[in-house]
């Protein structure tokens, strides 16, 4: 006699005592629920309003470097507000993909999208208006906000069936044990008059901790998604997981090394953190005809933007090793916009469509109004002018381009859904 479903086997068994469900009664109950059909559904209602929130960041901070503000103001509006939303809704979203998992509930991800939110905002006005407990405060609810996501990320992939991506997952845990080392030394920044060090091993935990840990995770699957493509056969699990490791060691030398100013070990950490970004790259399916055809620019954006991180890193460490500063004037430039911004860039011009949906005909649509060249040599011309040391006013003009064509795209597409045609 066959094994009847887990759905059936949930309606057939007994209570447990004083009438409430046994405990076969609730295992069951928890298969029936894994793999969930709406969770898909679910999971793309709960990242377009962060997606919305991360937009509103970005567009603030090209904003306020057009308007001359002090570097730190627009780097953290989009770094912390912008690109950590992104990686809030977009984490969530693809660990439900990826595990099978239900969607995590909608409460608890608006009450983490808000910590997130409100606290980046908070920690920018604070500074800005001289209220540093103020910004301190901020930044604790900041904290709070990336505490939470670890814990939804925890929650949503034990509920899952798939562990083929768990690798993926630990970088996001390893990226957010990361920001809350670097949300603690803000903190300490904001309130307490630190050594120089401390301000440098704060941007470098953030940049290549809390952001870059998340980008090296996701590219090996994503970029297989946006190609439309198999997984590169470099890309095993064991790999992976032996490249997240070494990139977490390497973080760990550099980030002591610049606290404790001893620079040839700052250097060496940032070196094998660069050799750890060539490795990621090895592992991205190897680019065809077809996939330009089909995905582009946006292909091209996810690499080329990892090929600047891995230059601007490896530019860092030579810094380091000869006593100057490290992600100082252009290679911070390098790195947030022509490294992180464009894998930015490369991503939502593939999720924004998808998270329209519409049915195939508005989903090619979607993607067409996503398709820009200008796009991606506008935000490889501002890399290269700032490596050449031209005028700010190259670097600002190739930005202001590259935002005015993405802002005017992303208009078109949109961030609310639409209903398949016949549905409306």
């Amino acid at each position: 006699m066959t094994r009847p479903p887990a759905a059936a086997r949930v309606q057939a068994t007994g209570a447990g005592t004083g009438g409430g469900p046994s405990r076969r009664h609730r295992a069951d109950a928890r298969v029936a629920r894994r793999g969930a059909a709406d969770r898909v559904r679910l999971s793309h209602a709960q990242t377009r309003p962060t997606l919305r929130l991360a937009l509103g960041f970005v567009l603030a901070a090209a904003l306020a470097a057009a308007g001359g503000s002090p570097r730190w103001l627009p780097l953290h509006l989009f770094l912390a507000g912008g690109v950590v939303l992104a990686i809030s809704g977009v984490s969530l979203m693809l660990t439900v993909t990826w595990s099978a998992a239900p969607a995590p509930p909608a409460g608890w991800v608006a009450v983490q999208r808000a910590g997130v939110a409100v606290g980046a905002a908070g920690v920018v006005l604070g500074r800005e208006a001289g209220v540093p407990h103020g910004a301190a405060a901020a930044g604790g609810l900041y904290l709070a906000g990336l505490v939470l996501l670890a814990v939804l990320l925890v929650v949503t992939v034990r509920r899952g069936v798939e562990r083929r991506f768990d690798v993926a997952v630990a970088a996001y845990f390893a990226a957010l044990a990361a920001g809350a080392a670097g949300v603690g030394l803000g903190i300490a920044l904001v309130v307490g008059a630190p050594p120089a060090a401390a301000r440098a091993a704060h941007l470098t935990v953030n940049l290549l901790g809390l952001v870059g840990l998340v980008v090296g995770g996701t590219l090996p699957f994503f970029a297989a998604t946006v190609g439309r493509a198999r997984m590169s056969p470099r890309a095993t699990r064991r790999r992976l997981a032996l490249t997240l490791g070494w990139q977490v060691a390497a973080l760990g030398a550099a980030v002591a090394g610049l606290a404790a100013e001893v620079p040839d070990l700052a250097a060496l950490g940032l070196a094998g953190y660069a050799g750890g970004i060539c490795a990621t790259l090895t592992t991205l399916p190897s680019l065809t005809r077809r996939q330009l055809r089909w995905a582009g620019p946006r292909l091209l954006g996810l690499w080329a933007g990892g090929i600047w991180w891995a230059v601007a890193v490896a530019a860092a460490a030579a810094d380091a090793a000869a006593g100057r500063a490290v992600f100082a004037d252009r290679w911070l430039v390098v790195l947030v916009v022509a490294g992180y911004a464009q894998i930015l860039w490369g991503s939502l011009a593939y999720l924004l469509p998808m998270l329209r949906g519409g049915g195939h005909e508005r989903l090619g649509e979607g993607f067409a109004a996503t398709r820009s060249w200008l796009g991606l040599a506008a935000a490889n011309l501002a890399g290269l002018a700032a490596v050449l040391g031209a005028p700010g006013r190259a670097t600002a003009g190739a930005v202001a381009v590259w935002v005015l064509d993405g802002v005017w795209r992303a208009a078109r597409v949109g961030t609310r859904p639409v209903a398949r045609p016949g549905r409306e």
